[in-house]
């Protein structure tokens, strides 16, 4: 669990510079220009899923397996060629998404202002997807440090460069100035991947010095088996994300329907998937640096036919998650107006927020039971029960149309979080009928909620009494959210649901 502590604490001081270039952007471009970023932003992932090959997910499988056995030559042979092939599709696909940019923003997205947007994250398509591959690598070698640096200094590249255009930009149009967050994203992911090689390049000597030749495979044999293993998850992954698109576009589309203007839906749209869904997504900080260190070591335990190991290690995942992800949604639903009010200085967003954050525990589980899966060598089942899921939810959204206009934000929130739920219970039923985990209810589930329940109790009643000594809404969130954590975790630790263990497996 170190490198899982590791990456923890990396994805802690991203989602930090994140959320402080979220705020400045929505303070300089508004909801809308922010809603004419994220409406690009699913294209973007689409293109970058169909570069990729699935091959990050290989590459990281297939390295955990072949370090196991300490074939290190054959690992290098496999890093030689998914770089190739994704270097090869990328660098086309790159140039044929700059070439076909304008028809996508006119008649995809059906609005011209995304054109200038979609040209200036066009480099990042490349850069992406060399680094996603040597991410892969690293992690397939249980190397998590390599990935927490780049990230950083990705961020910090992306924030500094993206404050710097858009300050610049402030007297310009709407579309110039979110130009300049897609040029930021750009330079962020150059630079992230040009760290990714420089610390390559640090291991390669090591790397080469444990390389047996005679152990190794013919590179048309691995090639094939790595594409065999990726294709099926690209194919999966790629209707997941143009899904994704669909609901990019449908939910301005429909709310148009019901009467609002483009401008107004697209503020909506930018409030729910750039401000509340970066709040709900908060939590997965966790989640991520478990998934990093989960399909790896699952895969590794496979290899070894210990399926003890798989479902302790599955388990601790789990519980983990319910932990963390627990506390925030209790949050998240409890003070809902305030949080987006402080942070955006939009607390007509705390309203989706609300309603998002009753159903938010099953997206990260959602997270973790997938990347169990993976790990067993499942990763259709994973991209399936994705599909189902959002398949549900644009059925939902496309129902908006036959409501009243009231229900419209509404509904669109819940769909949201209903597809959360499907793909959590769908996922959890899939992992049962491949190895049964015997999760123990007492400890990862009833203990989490009685803690909860006095964080629900507390939280409320605390922000009342601090803020009518204060007058301060800063002071009276933070405070009242301090405590009733202090309060959640000091239970957890009481009952033994927090243990000694824990801390051990954790801690640096």
């Amino acid at each position: 669990m170190k490198g899982a502590f590791v990456l923890m604490l990396a994805g802690l001081f991203n989602r930090v510079l994140g959320f402080g270039l979220r705020i400045i952007l929505v303070r300089t471009i508004g909801d809308e220009g922010l809603g004419l970023f994220q409406r690009v932003f699913p294209i973007f992932i689409t293109i970058s899923i169909f570069t990729t090959m699935g091959l990050p997910v290989a590459i990281s499988k297939f390295v955990s397996r072949e370090a196991s056995k300490d074939n290190y030559y054959t690992i290098l042979q496999i890093l030689k060629i998914t770089f190739l092939i994704v270097f090869t599709i990328s660098l086309f696909t790159t140039l044929g998404f700059a070439k076909y940019a304008k028809l996508i923003a006119t008649k995809v997205l059906d609005d011209p202002r995304t054109y200038y947007i979609l040209l200036a994250i066009t480099p990042a398509l490349f850069f992406t997807s060399l680094a996603s591959i040597l991410r892969g690598f690293f992690q397939g070698l249980r190397l998590m440090t390599p990935t927490a640096i780049s990230q950083i200094i990705e961020q910090i590249t992306r924030l500094l460069i993206t404050l710097f255009l858009v300050l610049k930009l402030l007297t310009h149009s709407l579309k110039l100035q979110t130009m300049g967050a897609a040029i930021g994203v750009s330079f962020g992911e150059g630079i992230g991947l040009l760290t990714l090689i420089v610390i390559f390049l640090y291991y390669l000597p090591q790397l080469r010095s444990y390389s047996n030749p005679k152990k190794s495979k013919s590179n048309l044999k691995l090639a094939k088996e790595l594409i065999k293993f990726g294709i099926p998850i690209t194919l999966g992954k790629l209707i997941t994300s143009l899904m994704y698109s669909v609901e990019s576009i449908n939910i301005p589309g429909n709310l148009e329907k019901l009467g609002y203007s483009l401008s107004a839906a697209t503020s909506f749209y930018g409030q729910l998937s750039g401000m509340v869904q970066q709040l709900i997504y908060l939590p997965t900080v966790m989640t991520i640096a478990l998934n990093s260190n989960l399909v790896p070591a699952i895969s590794e335990s496979i290899a070894q036919n210990n399926y003890s190991a798989i479902k302790q290690r599955a388990n601790e995942a789990i519980r983990l998650t319910f932990y963390f992800g627990l506390l925030a949604v209790i949050i998240l639903f409890l003070v809902p107006h305030k949080i987006c009010d402080l942070i955006f200085s939009y607390p007509q967003a705390g309203d989706p927020l609300k309603t998002l954050a009753t159903l938010a525990i099953f997206l990260y589980l959602s997270h973790i039971f997938g990347s169990i899966l993976q790990g067993l060598g499942q990763p259709n089942i994973v991209v399936r029960n994705s599909i189902i899921g959002l398949a549900i939810e644009l059925t939902l959204i496309h129902s908006i149309i036959y409501l009243p206009k009231q229900w419209g934000f509404f509904i669109i929130s819940l769909s949201i979080g209903i597809r959360y739920l499907i793909t959590a219970t769908l996922n959890w039923f899939s992992i049962n009928h491949q190895v049964r985990l015997n999760t123990s209810i007492n400890n990862v589930f009833f203990k989490p909620l009685l803690a909860g329940s006095l964080v629900y109790l507390i939280l409320p009643q605390s922000y009342k009494l601090i803020y009518h000594i204060s007058q301060n809404n800063l002071i009276s969130l933070t405070s009242s959210i301090f405590l009733s954590t202090c309060v959640y975790f000091t239970l957890l630790i009481m009952t033994n649901g927090i243990t000694k263990e824990d801390w051990n497996r954790i801690k640096p």
